[in-house]
Order: structure tokens, then C-alpha cells, then sequence
């Protein structure tokens, strides 16, 4: 029976459909010296540093099986200066990272597939879809957060596929590149994240529903409110807030009067969202004269968060 790792590499094989020249013979020499100038730490080479990344980014295809080979090394500075250069040259390293998604080493194949996203080349799409399915854990992590960056209505399954991962860092770069992909599609798997058991991303996913705010978001909310227990009971509450509406904001208003300082304080919260309401500025002003510290904290907040807004 195949291992994940090895079904990964088995399908990414038949993704790989580009013809991928032979590198040609450029100096060596140059490129090297480029990146460890362009690598260097010292503050008097900061100016020629610049410059030697600029170059090394124009060195074009001969010099991305070096950089990527750099993604491995264990100082931050080299690996960065790696992934600006592969960044820059672009289309060229397409190729190159995505038989890279299948390298031995970890590091290096879950670093092509972010510079992959970062790129944006839909060449890596089946490649990164593929990872972030079948890829070991940080891969899938890393697949997920670059499919975020391709507005292509393809990634979207792959995505709410991946928020059932039992990797709570797949499901929260999942829920992030969902935000940015904006569908409606991913409102209800998004929602069921606000019982997750990691905070981040429970976190994530209301950001995430937060961006999409229509009205199925509050009829989900609502029917959920009562019968959820603490911390997804706060996440629904804050939610109502998002979506902006008459009708939300009387619910909030309800919930103000709850005996539970907790819910009263989420309520709060949840009237930051309602930038330029002065019935909600009130509710918060009112707020602020709550006998619970946490209700008046939550209401300072929310109130600066409106003032902030209002100053943008």
C-alpha cells in the first residue's frame, strides 16, 4: 500500500508536462558571488547587497537550480536572499519549484510551493492542488496558503477539503486563502471552524467569514447561537456584527442585557463592525459604565476601532 508521501510524488510525476531545458553554462563563479554579496550581513556591503540582489534576480534561468538548492540552508539571510531572486526571475523557476514540491528535503519543498503562490504562475496550480492534498504536513500547509494567491474557481474544493485536515495549520492557511478567494461556497465548512480546537483557527475562519458577510452567515449564526458552548459562542457573536444589518444590530442589542459579562462583552465587539452607526457608538458609550471590567475593555476598543475608521 502506497504512503501518502509516496502517492504524492506517483501523481506529481504525471502534473509535470512542461519540458525542462538543460541549464546553460554561465559562470558559476558570478552567480555565486552575486548571492553571497547579496546575502552578506555586514551593514557597509547594505548598498552593494541591493544592488547584487538585482542582479542576481536578472541572472534569469541558469541561476534557479543554485538558489533553490539554498532554500536548505540553515541561515535566514541566504534562504531569503534565495527566494527574493527566485521571486524576480519568475516564470523561469516555475519549472524548477515545481519539481522542487517533490525534493527530500522539507524545507526546500515548502518553501517553492509559498514562492510558487508568490509567483503566481498557473502552471503550478495541478502541482500545488496535488500538494496540498497528498503532501506531507507543512507542504499541505504551505500549498494551501499559496493556492490563495490564484483567483481561479478550481482551488476552491481543494480548499474546504483541506479545513477537515487534522493539521490545524493546514485548516488555518485553508481558511485564509478561502478569504481571499471571497467565495459564498465556503461560508458553511468555514463556519463549522468556530469550534475548532486551536484558537488560530478558529480565528482565522471568522476573519474569513467576516470578508464574505451575506445573509447566510447570520441565519447560520442565529440558528447556532443558543445551543453553542464557549469559545464558539463568542466567535458566532462577534460574527453578527459583520454583517452590518438592522436586523444584526438588534440582536446585538439583546445580547447586551445578557447576565453574562462574557456575552455582553463579545456584543461589544461585535458593534465594531458597524463603522459609522451612531445607534451603535451609543450602544458602546453605554457600554462603557458596565459593572464588568472585561464589557467596558471590549467597549473602549470597539469605540476605537469606529474612531480609527472614521479617520481613514
Amino acid at each position: 500500500m502506497r504512503t501518502p508521501i509516496r502517492k504524492f510524488a506517483a501523481i506529481l510525476a504525471l502534473v509535470l508536462a512542461t519540458n525542462i531545458g538543460v541549464v546553460s553554462a554561465a559562470s558559476m563563479e558570478k552567480i555565486r558571488h552575486l548571492f553571497l554579496l547579496a546575502s552578506a550581513g555586514d551593514i557597509r556591503l547594505q548598498k552593494k547587497a541591493k544592488i547584487a540582489q538585482k542582479k542576481l534576480g536578472k541572472c534569469g534561468e541558469d541561476a534557479v537550480p543554485f538558489l533553490i538548492s539554498q532554500l536548505k540552508r540553515k541561515n535566514i539571510r541566504k534562504v531569503l536572499t534565495a527566494e527574493r531572486a527566485l521571486r524576480a526571475i519568475g516564470e523561469d523557476a516555475v519549472p524548477y519549484l515545481i519539481m522542487a514540491l517533490a525534493d527530500t528535503n522539507k524545507t526546500v519543498a515548502s518553501l517553492s510551493a509559498r514562492i510558487l503562490g508568490q509567483i503566481g504562475d498557473k502552471r503550478a496550480l495541478p502541482a500545488l492542488m496535488v500538494a496540498a492534498r497528498y503532501g506531507f504536513p507543512g507542504l499541505r500547509a504551505s500549498a494551501c496558503y499559496a493556492l490563495g494567491n490564484f483567483q481561479d474557481s478550481v482551488v476552491v474544493s481543494v480548499l474546504i477539503d483541506a479545513l477537515k485536515d487534522t493539521v490545524p495549520a493546514v485548516r488555518r492557511y485553508a481558511a485564509l486563502s478561502l478569504m481571499k478567494q471571497g467565495t459564498r461556497r465556503a461560508i458553511k465548512p468555514l463556519f463549522e471552524l468556530l469550534a475548532d480546537s486551536s484558537y488560530g483557527v478558529r480565528y482565522t475562519a471568522e476573519r474569513a467569514l467576516a470578508k464574505i458577510d451575506t445573509d447566510t452567515l447570520l441565519s447560520l449564526a442565529l440558528a447556532r447561537l443558543d445551543s453553542a458552548q464557549p469559545p464558539e459562542k463568542y466567535h458566532i457573536i462577534s460574527l453578527i456584527g459583520a454583517v452590518r444589518s438592522d436586523s444584526a444590530l438588534a440582536v446585538i442589542g439583546k445580547l447586551l442585557q445578557d447576565q453574562n459579562y462574557f456575552v455582553r462583552g463579545f456584543a461589544c465587539e461585535a458593534l465594531g463592525y458597524f463603522r459609522g452607526n451612531w445607534r451603535a457608538a451609543n450602544m458602546l458609550k453605554r457600554a462603557l459604565w458596565d459593572n464588568s471590567e472585561f464589557v467596558r475593555m471590549k467597549a473602549r476598543s470597539a469605540l476605537e476601532k469606529m474612531k480609527q475608521y472614521s479617520l481613514r
